[in-house]
């Protein structure tokens, strides 16, 4: 069979066999690339919600097509097959690298990094399951130091449980999350309309007759933003030549009481403030500002009382896990309905444009539940600890879907901000006990900061197929393919540069399994704690604040400050490195259009389209050298300034 019908009532599209082929063999590239990046140090493609590597080879694919097309035609890739490619790629880079398969590094730490003094052997090594990890040091040794090879029949045997059980995992994960996506997503795209700013550029990108590669604009930025990464990039090379300062300064003030500010870092990458030109006004004002008030407040606190922990972290928890509980409370007439229809067989809703039906979509989170379960009854995880925790981590994910969906979100990293951190501080590590608090441990590094949510990422796949007139339920069909290739591999191209270069020698897999077991399950058992009602106290003040703000924004159009905008603005990560940008962006975006109306904004988008390509463009060569030759080369401005000086 040489190709997969997708039709729907009104239209055909036909996905051709070796569309598929490609978008696998794309995926597993992608895969390799962006982990060998992060093991090398260098680009960290996914970081902002536009994948800088998806963008690199749609922009390769688009390119390689209109030499094709010279030629042959027939043979070229059309608009919608570049699309289905990028929504592969995209679905799977999620779990690439530094997001979700990192946590495989810190699954094997507290066999490697026991010792006499810390007590791990009698102080959690009995509540950790032989089969999530190997435990002998023959195995763990070669992991963490590198020098070695996976594809030895000793080793990939001693893997082949662990990676069985946690893709089984990610799996179950994914599925239920996509349909999540498919409960809300009739609610934001139809009834809402929200417009998903981040999926404007691949589809005006692939779009055919497209004056996209036309523009002299788009050119114009393209080349800037290209031209500093270029110069910046050959300083690996040649030390002596000038290094233009996009990457982030950190200034701060020893002194009281300008001291309890803390540290604050500017820096001006052209990509950030191409990224944030497509955010509404009123966010990207909200988020510097509210990131400019945090530092004053500490000052002004600081100075009165001398307190320097404002409990910023747990605002910002209770803010994001309010976001998903004020989401589903808006959507409570569709829920309604889709309850009615699937339950009391009243047929209200169409749902062919769906992903999948609903009754398929509930039984989907039925079964990944009762999976779930059966991990932790395995695993002796207590039933009520894993079903709070996915529910925190739904409510987040909900949340980031709809502002992101709605918004543009540039960045949403919620360093921190993680269902077991809610969890143990809320009800204290007493009432959960020691067992709960080692399997816990283990999930860490699958939600330490989640930048690469897949939740968002999934839903904006599905509005691509959408806006391409591809069926989305074959488009589905595909992504779970993707996902079925892409979360073994992922796992294999971890283990196999784990084995040749060292999980230890990697300063990620290091920090993560110190943060997880040395910084947190280690200081549980040791120092167990009650209530922390301080901890509900503040997560309840930034739920209050961002319900008030949200109240403010939707019953006053005028209102000013949006809810993200304080979610962001207070959080640990997001804005910390880059509130310059977007206030850069935000200044120029008023400006314009201030002073030449709507007509001109919509003739400024392709310049800062551009600043995103070029950026993307140079910093994917740049990576591809870094991953090819192991050279410490630019890395787009997430180096600070001293890295080149």
């Amino acid at each position: 069979m040489s190709e997969l019908s997708l039709s729907t009532k009104n239209y055909t599209y036909n996905v051709r066999l070796r569309v598929i082929i490609t978008g696998l063999i794309l995926v597993i590239v992608n895969s390799y690339w962006i982990s060998m990046n992060d093991f090398l140090k260098g680009l960290n493609h996914t970081y902002m919600s536009l994948f800088s590597n998806a963008i690199f080879t749609l922009f390769g694919l688009i390119l390689i097509n209109l030499l094709i097309r010279k030629f042959s035609p027939k043979s070229a890739f059309t608009e919608s097959d570049n699309l289905v490619i990028y929504v592969m790629i995209v679905a799977v880079s999620t779990l690439s690298g530094h997001r979700m398969t990192r946590f495989l590094g810190p699954i094997a730490h507290p066999f490697k990094f026991a010792t006499v003094e810390n007590e791990w052997r009698d102080l959690f090594w009995r509540y950790i399951p032989d089969w999530f990890t190997p435990r002998d040091m023959r195995v763990l040794d070669p992991f963490f130091s590198g020098d070695s090879s996976l594809f030895n029949l000793n080793l990939v045997l001693a893997w082949l449980v662990p990676t069985l059980y946690w893709s089984g995992f990610l799996f179950a994960l994914y599925a239920m999350l996509i349909c999540l996506n498919v409960i809300i997503r009739k609610q934001l795209t139809d009834y809402e309309r929200l417009t998903y700013p981040i999926t404007w550029m691949p589809l005006e990108m692939s779009r055919d007759g497209s004056s996209f590669l036309k523009n002299k604009l788009m050119w114009i930025g393209f080349s800037i933003a290209a031209s500093i990464s270029f110069l910046n990039g050959l300083r690996a090379f040649h030390p002596s030549l000038p290094y233009i300062p996009v990457g982030w300064r950190v200034i701060e003030f020893p002194d009281k009481p300008w001291g309890y500010m803390g540290q604050t870092r500017i820096s001006f990458q052209p990509f950030v403030i191409g990224l944030s030109f497509f955010m509404p006004l009123d966010l990207s004002f909200s988020a510097w500002f509210f990131y400019l008030s945090k530092k004053i407040v500490q000052l002004l606190v600081g100075t009165t009382t001398g307190l320097r922990n404002l409990h910023f972290i747990e605002q910002s928890m209770g803010a994001w896990i309010g976001l998903g509980i004020l989401t589903l409370w808006l959507a409570r007439n569709h829920l309604k309905q889709i309850f009615l229809q699937v339950f009391m067989a009243q047929n209200i809703i169409d749902e062919s444009k769906e992903p999948m039906n609903y009754r398929t979509a509930i039984w989907g989170i039925v079964l990944a539940l009762i999976f779930f379960l059966f991990f932790s009854y395995k695993s002796g995880l207590s039933s009520w600890i894993i079903l709070l925790f996915l529910a925190i981590y739904c409510f987040i994910g909900i949340g980031v879907t709809k502002i992101r969906s709605g918004l543009g979100l540039a960045v949403h990293e919620m360093l921190m901000i993680d269902p077991s951190r809610a969890i143990t501080e809320t009800l204290g590590t007493r009432i959960i006990g020691p067992r709960n608090l080692t399997i816990l441990s283990f999930f860490y590094g699958l939600t330490r900061d989640q930048a690469a949510h897949p939740m968002p990422n999934q839903l904006e796949g599905f509005r691509i197929g959408e806006q391409s007139k591809t069926n989305i339920r074959r488009l589905l069909s595909i992504v779970i393919i993707a996902l079925l290739v892409g979360i073994p591999i992922n796992f294999i191209i971890y283990l196999h540069l784990s084995y040749h270069y060292g999980a230890g020698n990697w300063s990620e897999v290091a920090h993560m399994g110190r943060e997880s077991f040395t910084n947190r399950l280690q200081v549980w058992l040791t120092s167990p704690t009650p209530h922390d009602y301080s901890t509900m106290a503040f997560m309840g003040i930034g739920f209050g604040i961002t319900s008030l703000l949200l109240a403010m924004k939707m019953r006053f159009l005028w209102w000013p400050l949006h809810p993200i905008g304080f979610v962001l603005g207070v959080s640990p990560a997001e804005m910390v490195y880059i509130w310059v940008p977007v206030f850069i962006s935000w200044l120029l975006k008023l400006t314009i259009l201030k002073y030449g109306g709507l007509k001109t904004y919509r003739k400024a988008i392709p310049f800062f389209v551009g600043l995103i390509l070029g950026d993307y463009t140079m910093g994917g060569i740049w990576s591809i050298v870094n991953a090819t030759f192991n050279i410490a080369t630019y890395n787009m401005g997430w180096h600070p300034v001293s890295w080149w000086e």
